[in-house]
């Protein structure tokens, strides 16, 4: 077993700077967990306080079920994984992997065939049996990475922590080793703790994603909960790429049915959405109203429920057109349109300056607070 348990765990600096507030979070043995927040959210100090590296100024961590709070980083039976690699330039590649496992004294000391056993298998698993005689200085980034996760891997360690490791990778790089992070995950069956600041390794990797903002949680969730049901207008606009469309607008109650009526259109509240509107008995009043772009539609005429803008910019992606549009009202928004869903005429209409009618529906929507900003359906504490 390999839970991990933080109970009311602050962490406080000098002059009362608190970095992290009252973290809460259970995780299940061989959980993948992913914080991600913008930078100074408090991700990877919750991290280090986990890994022993920062003193814990409030609450307790526990890791199947023993406090670690005064427990050395040695002593708690994780690895971590940092963002820069950390590598000795002076030692191969092998030895790197092989350093953790020549420091261990008493009976969990191991031999010479122990060793070369253990790093040969993480080697093998990681793809760079090749490489073992090399320096550091032989290899590509994404080769070093491969090292430094090796040479945690050796550890058998119970739990696996990684602080923004692909930060440091290009593009293509940083796509092949999520990927090679989702087959390892299968691989060893750890539990996980992985912080990034980037949304999409944090969707693609997490089987539940922690979500801060100003050292608080926002919100934890699967990656489908925190997409479809955002708890608060951050977690809305924070996940997802181009982020979600918000603006103000009224919500009108009449009788069992709602609509909208975002820049003078009106638009009507179906399906789920609709239901749970009704079911709440949300009052009419003012929201911000969220639609993601890719569930922004071009109209094929005016009419009551569309929109006029003015194409801004056309942004070619390959397999989709992100358009960013300026209502009559000068309120800027993203439309992310397949290529495949239009033809060659509708496509040379697409241009800077040309007129756009848009609308969405219902289901689409998401409905916001204008106060506090909490999701007025999905929010705990909503109505």
């Amino acid at each position: 077993m390999a839970t991990v348990k933080l109970t009311n765990v602050k962490k406080i600096y000098d002059g009362n700077v608190v970095a992290v507030h009252e973290f809460n979070l259970d995780i299940a043995d061989k959980e993948f967990v992913v914080f991600v927040g913008p930078s100074g959210c408090g991700k990877s100090t919750t991290l280090r306080m986990v890994a022993g590296l920062e003193d814990i100024s409030e609450g307790t961590v526990e890791i199947d079920g023993v406090v670690v709070n005064d427990l050395q980083p040695r002593d708690r039976g994780v690895s971590m994984v940092f963002q820069n690699y950390a590598l000795y330039p002076h030692l191969t590649v092998y030895e790197n992997m092989a350093f953790p496992l020549r420091l261990l004294k008493g009976d969990k000391k191991m031999s010479n065939d122990e060793i070369y056993e253990r790093v040969t298998w993480a080697a093998k698993v990681l793809g760079i049996t090749q490489y073992l005689t090399r320096k550091p200085k032989a290899l590509s980034g994404g080769q070093r990475q491969r090292v430094a996760i090796g040479r945690a891997m050796v550890r058998d360690s119970k739990v696996f922590l990684m602080d923004e490791p692909l930060s440091n990778l290009d593009a293509k790089l940083r796509n092949q080793m999520r990927a090679e992070i989702i087959l390892l995950r299968k691989k060893i069956n750890t539990t996980f703790i992985y912080v990034t600041h980037d949304q999409t390794e944090a969707m693609t990797l997490g089987d539940r994603i922690v979500i801060m903002k100003d050292g608080f949680i926002m919100q934890v969730g699967t990656p489908t909960e925190v997409f479809d049901k955002p708890d608060n207008l951050f977690v809305a606009e924070f996940i997802g790429a181009p982020k979600m469309n918000t603006f103000k607008c009224n919500l009108v109650k009449d009788g069992d049915k709602y609509s909208v009526t975002p820049f003078g259109a009106t638009i009507p509240v179906d399906g789920e959405k609709g239901e749970l509107l009704a079911k709440k008995g949300i009052p009419s009043q003012e929201i911000i109203l969220g639609v993601r772009p890719e569930h922004v539609a071009i109209a094929k005429q005016a009419g009551p429920g569309t929109i006029k803008t003015t194409i801004l910019v056309n942004e070619m992606m390959g397999f989709e057109y992100h358009l960013h549009v300026l209502t009559e009202d000068e309120t800027e928004l993203i439309v992310r349109i397949p290529t495949l869903n239009l033809t060659e005429a509708e496509r040379a209409e697409l241009v800077t300056g040309k007129p756009l009618y848009i609308t969405f529906e219902g289901k689409a929507m998401h409905f916001f607070d204008v106060n506090n900003e909490t999701n007025l359906l999905y929010h705990k504490d909503a109505a």
